[in-house]
Parts: C-alpha cells; sequence; structure tokens
C-alpha cells in the first residue's frame, strides 16, 4: 500500500516536470491524445479498418515506400525480436555492426533465431563505416543477415545506412535496420536496401509507445519463406501478419485499436508539415542545441559532427558531477527533465532530445537555460 501512495504522489502536478528533452517517450500533440482517447472500436469494424487501412498507406508516404507494412502490437522491441525471429535461420551467419548499447544488445535477438554472430564494433563515440561492412564480406562471403542500429539514440550517433545497406545487398545479404528513434525526424528509404525497417511511434513520430511498425521488402517476404522451418504460431511471427491480414484479411491477435488511432494521427501531423520541412526542422534545431553546448564550454559525445544524430544531442558529462547530480537537480529545481544514457555509456553523458513535436528552438533553449543554471549551481555548491 505504501509503495501504491508513493507512486500516487509522484503523479502530482506540482512533483511533474514542465518540459521534457529526452530521448523518447516525449510529450505528444494534444491532437495525438485526443485521438488515443477515443472510443475503441471492434477491430473488425468498417470504420476501424478503413483507419487501419489509412494508417498503413500514410506510413508508407513517411517511408516514401511502396513496401508492405505491418504493425505488430507491442513496444519496439517486439518490433526488432520479430524481425530475428521471422528472418535468421538456424546456422545463418549474421554480421551485427555494433556503435552503441542498442546495437550491442540486437545479438542477443539473432543468437536466440539459432544465427551465428560475427560483429563489427566501434568505440561507441564512433560510427561504423561502409569499408568496414565491405571488407567483413570479403572476409565472410557467406553472410546472410546484416542488421544495425542507424541513429544509436544512447550515443547520440548515426550510422550510415544510405551506403552500408547496398553493401549488402550487392552480396545477397538481408539487411535489418533499427530506425526507431530516427524515422519521422530523417529520410530513412527502404529503397536504399532495406529488407526489414523497424520504428515506433514514440520517438521523432511523436506518437505514444506500444506499437512496434515494420516495413518489409519482398527480398525478406521470400527468406522468410525459404527458411526449412519457416516461423509461424507466435506473436513474433511477421509471416503471420503478412498471410493472415496482408493476404488474408483477418488479424492474427486483437491489434491495439486506440494506439492506431494515435499512430494514424502522429503520422498525420508529420505529412501535413511536409517530410522535407520535417526533416530540415529536426537537423536545424540539432544545428541550434550543439552550437549552444559548445558555447557552454561543453564537450560534445560524438568524435566529429558528421555522425552526430538529429533527434538527440550527446554531452559528456563534465568531470566532477555526476549524472544523478545534474539531471536530478535539474528536474527538481528548473522541472526540466533530459536523458541520461544506458548500458556502458551510464554515467558518461546526458542526452537533451529534439524529437518530433519536441523539436523547437524554443524547447530546446529552455532545456539549455536550465543546464546552465544547474552547472552554475551545483559550482557554487562545490565550492
Amino acid at each position: 500500500m505504501k509503495r501504491g501512495i508513493e507512486l500516487i504522489n509522484c503523479m502530482n502536478p506540482r512533483t511533474l516536470p514542465q518540459i521534457t528533452q529526452c530521448g523518447g517517450p516525449n510529450p505528444v500533440p494534444e491532437r495525438v491524445l485526443q485521438a488515443l482517447s477515443k472510443q475503441t472500436l471492434y477491430h473488425y469494424d468498417p470504420v476501424f479498418l478503413k483507419i487501419y487501412e489509412d494508417t498503413t498507406e500514410k506510413i508508407k508516404q513517411l517511408f516514401r515506400t511502396n513496401n508492405d507494412v505491418i504493425m505488430m502490437h507491442g513496444e519496439a522491441v517486439l518490433g526488432l525480436e520479430a524481425a530475428a525471429a521471422s528472418l535468421v535461420a538456424p546456422g545463418d551467419l549474421c554480421l551485427n555492426l555494433v556503435s552503441g548499447p542498442f546495437g550491442k544488445g540486437y545479438s542477443r535477438h539473432l543468437k536466440h533465431a539459432g544465427g551465428r554472430v560475427i560483429e563489427i564494433e566501434v568505440p561507441f563515440n564512433e560510427s561504423i563505416t561502409t569499408q568496414q561492412v565491405a571488407k567483413a564480406f570479403d572476409e565472410h562471403p557467406d553472410i546472410a543477415v546484416v542488421s544495425m542500429v542507424h541513429s544509436e539514440t544512447p550515443a547520440g550517433t548515426l550510422n550510415p545506412i544510405e551506403t552500408i545497406c547496398p553493401v549488402a545487398k550487392a552480396h545477397g545479404a538481408v539487411t535489418i535496420v533499427d530506425a526507431v528513434s530516427s524515422a519521422g525526424g530523417m529520410d530513412v528509404c527502404p529503397d536504399w536496401g532495406i529488407d526489414i525497417c523497424i520504428t515506433s511511434p514514440q520517438k521523432c513520430i511523436s506518437g505514444t509507445p506500444g506499437t512496434a511498425v515494420a516495413v518489409v521488402s519482398k527480398d525478406a517476404w521470400k527468406k522468410m519463406l525459404d527458411r526449412e522451418e519457416p516461423f509461424r504460431g507466435s506473436i513474433l511471427s511477421m509471416l503471420d501478419m503478412k498471410e493472415r491480414w496482408l493476404e488474408g484479411g483477418r488479424f492474427p491477435y486483437t491489434p491495439s485499436v486506440n494506439q492506431v488511432y494515435a499512430l494514424n494521427e502522429a503520422v498525420t501531423l508529420i505529412l501535413e508539415e511536409g517530410l522535407d520541412h520535417v526533416f530540415a526542422r529536426h537537423e536545424r534545431v540539432a544545428n541550434y542545441c550543439r552550437a549552444e553546448i559548445r558555447a557552454m564550454g561543453l564537450e560534445l559525445w560524438p568524435v566529429s559532427d558528421e555522425i552526430m544524430s538529429t533527434c538527440v544531442t550527446a554531452i559528456t558529462i563534465p568531470e566532477g558531477i555526476t549524472d544523478e547530480q545534474l539531471r536530478g537537480w535539474m528536474r527538481e529545481k528548473y522541472k526540466v527533465m533530459i536523458s541520461g544514457s544506458h548500458g556502458e555509456l551510464s554515467g558518461k553523458l546526458v542526452r537533451i532530445g529534439h524529437m518530433g513535436n519536441t523539436a523547437t528552438e524554443t524547447r530546446v533553449m529552455v532545456a539549455i537555460d536550465a543546464l546552465k543554471k544547474t552547472l552554475k549551481d551545483i559550482g557554487k555548491e562545490e565550492q
């Protein structure tokens, strides 16, 4: 009971941050919240089916693709795990690209599916190069699957999927791309050679957590079907979604009706603003944030501007200050919430997010002002 009381008290508006600039989830537009709150329809009601199909078509516009789109009803990791479970056949040689905690963690899904995993790993303030991938294929021509993260959010870095994926395709491999934090804020095009592209609404799309979106190519479907024992009969099965929904018009399990409403509205907002405008806004706000951080004399975590993600700015924590001190003070005194990092990067950096609805100069300005004041406050305390 005591724990429940503590949780209720924590939701008191006076204890909540006024500005959240994190690596996601983030605050969402009112129109998305209103869509989420609409009455739940039976999932075979003609009105819902029309909304579902409209959402699928809008996602295709977001990715500028004609590839199939499926929505899997669970957090983004459901889609990432499903991609490995559906695509990787036992014994497949899988090349996993590691430039941060999320890339590092993906190997467990590949191994669980029976894949033999080799990795290219770089320091977590760098990115993978196309040349490294080409060399891996020279040394291991039997690589069947290549997996990579586009925007490695915990490190604030980008991998060049637009040049890596064509190399993989030229060698006959299929590709899995984690675009969870980049889709909706940066151009992510399956026509670059992405066979399974996974994203989720809670980052740059400015939706709510709870849906995994997969854009799937013909080559990916073929590989799934060519397995000795195609993976079916599981919530992780992408083939079930293809054969039962895309081809048969019946859902393999009950979709999250209200999450579909919210996703539809979130993608609609992006399309109304215009993709090119949205991408330019994210880049502009990212450049503004980095310039302000440098003007404060702080160090950005990635080794170069060329590999910095436009959805989050990663900042090296100054010596003598802890992550808990910095973010805790910002939240408690100035009501501004920013992110720490994950895994081996925990305690080394903090991150100001500028994703989707939160990618505005005004919001970032507030976060930077709170950061400046916090550093000054902590410095005074230490004296």
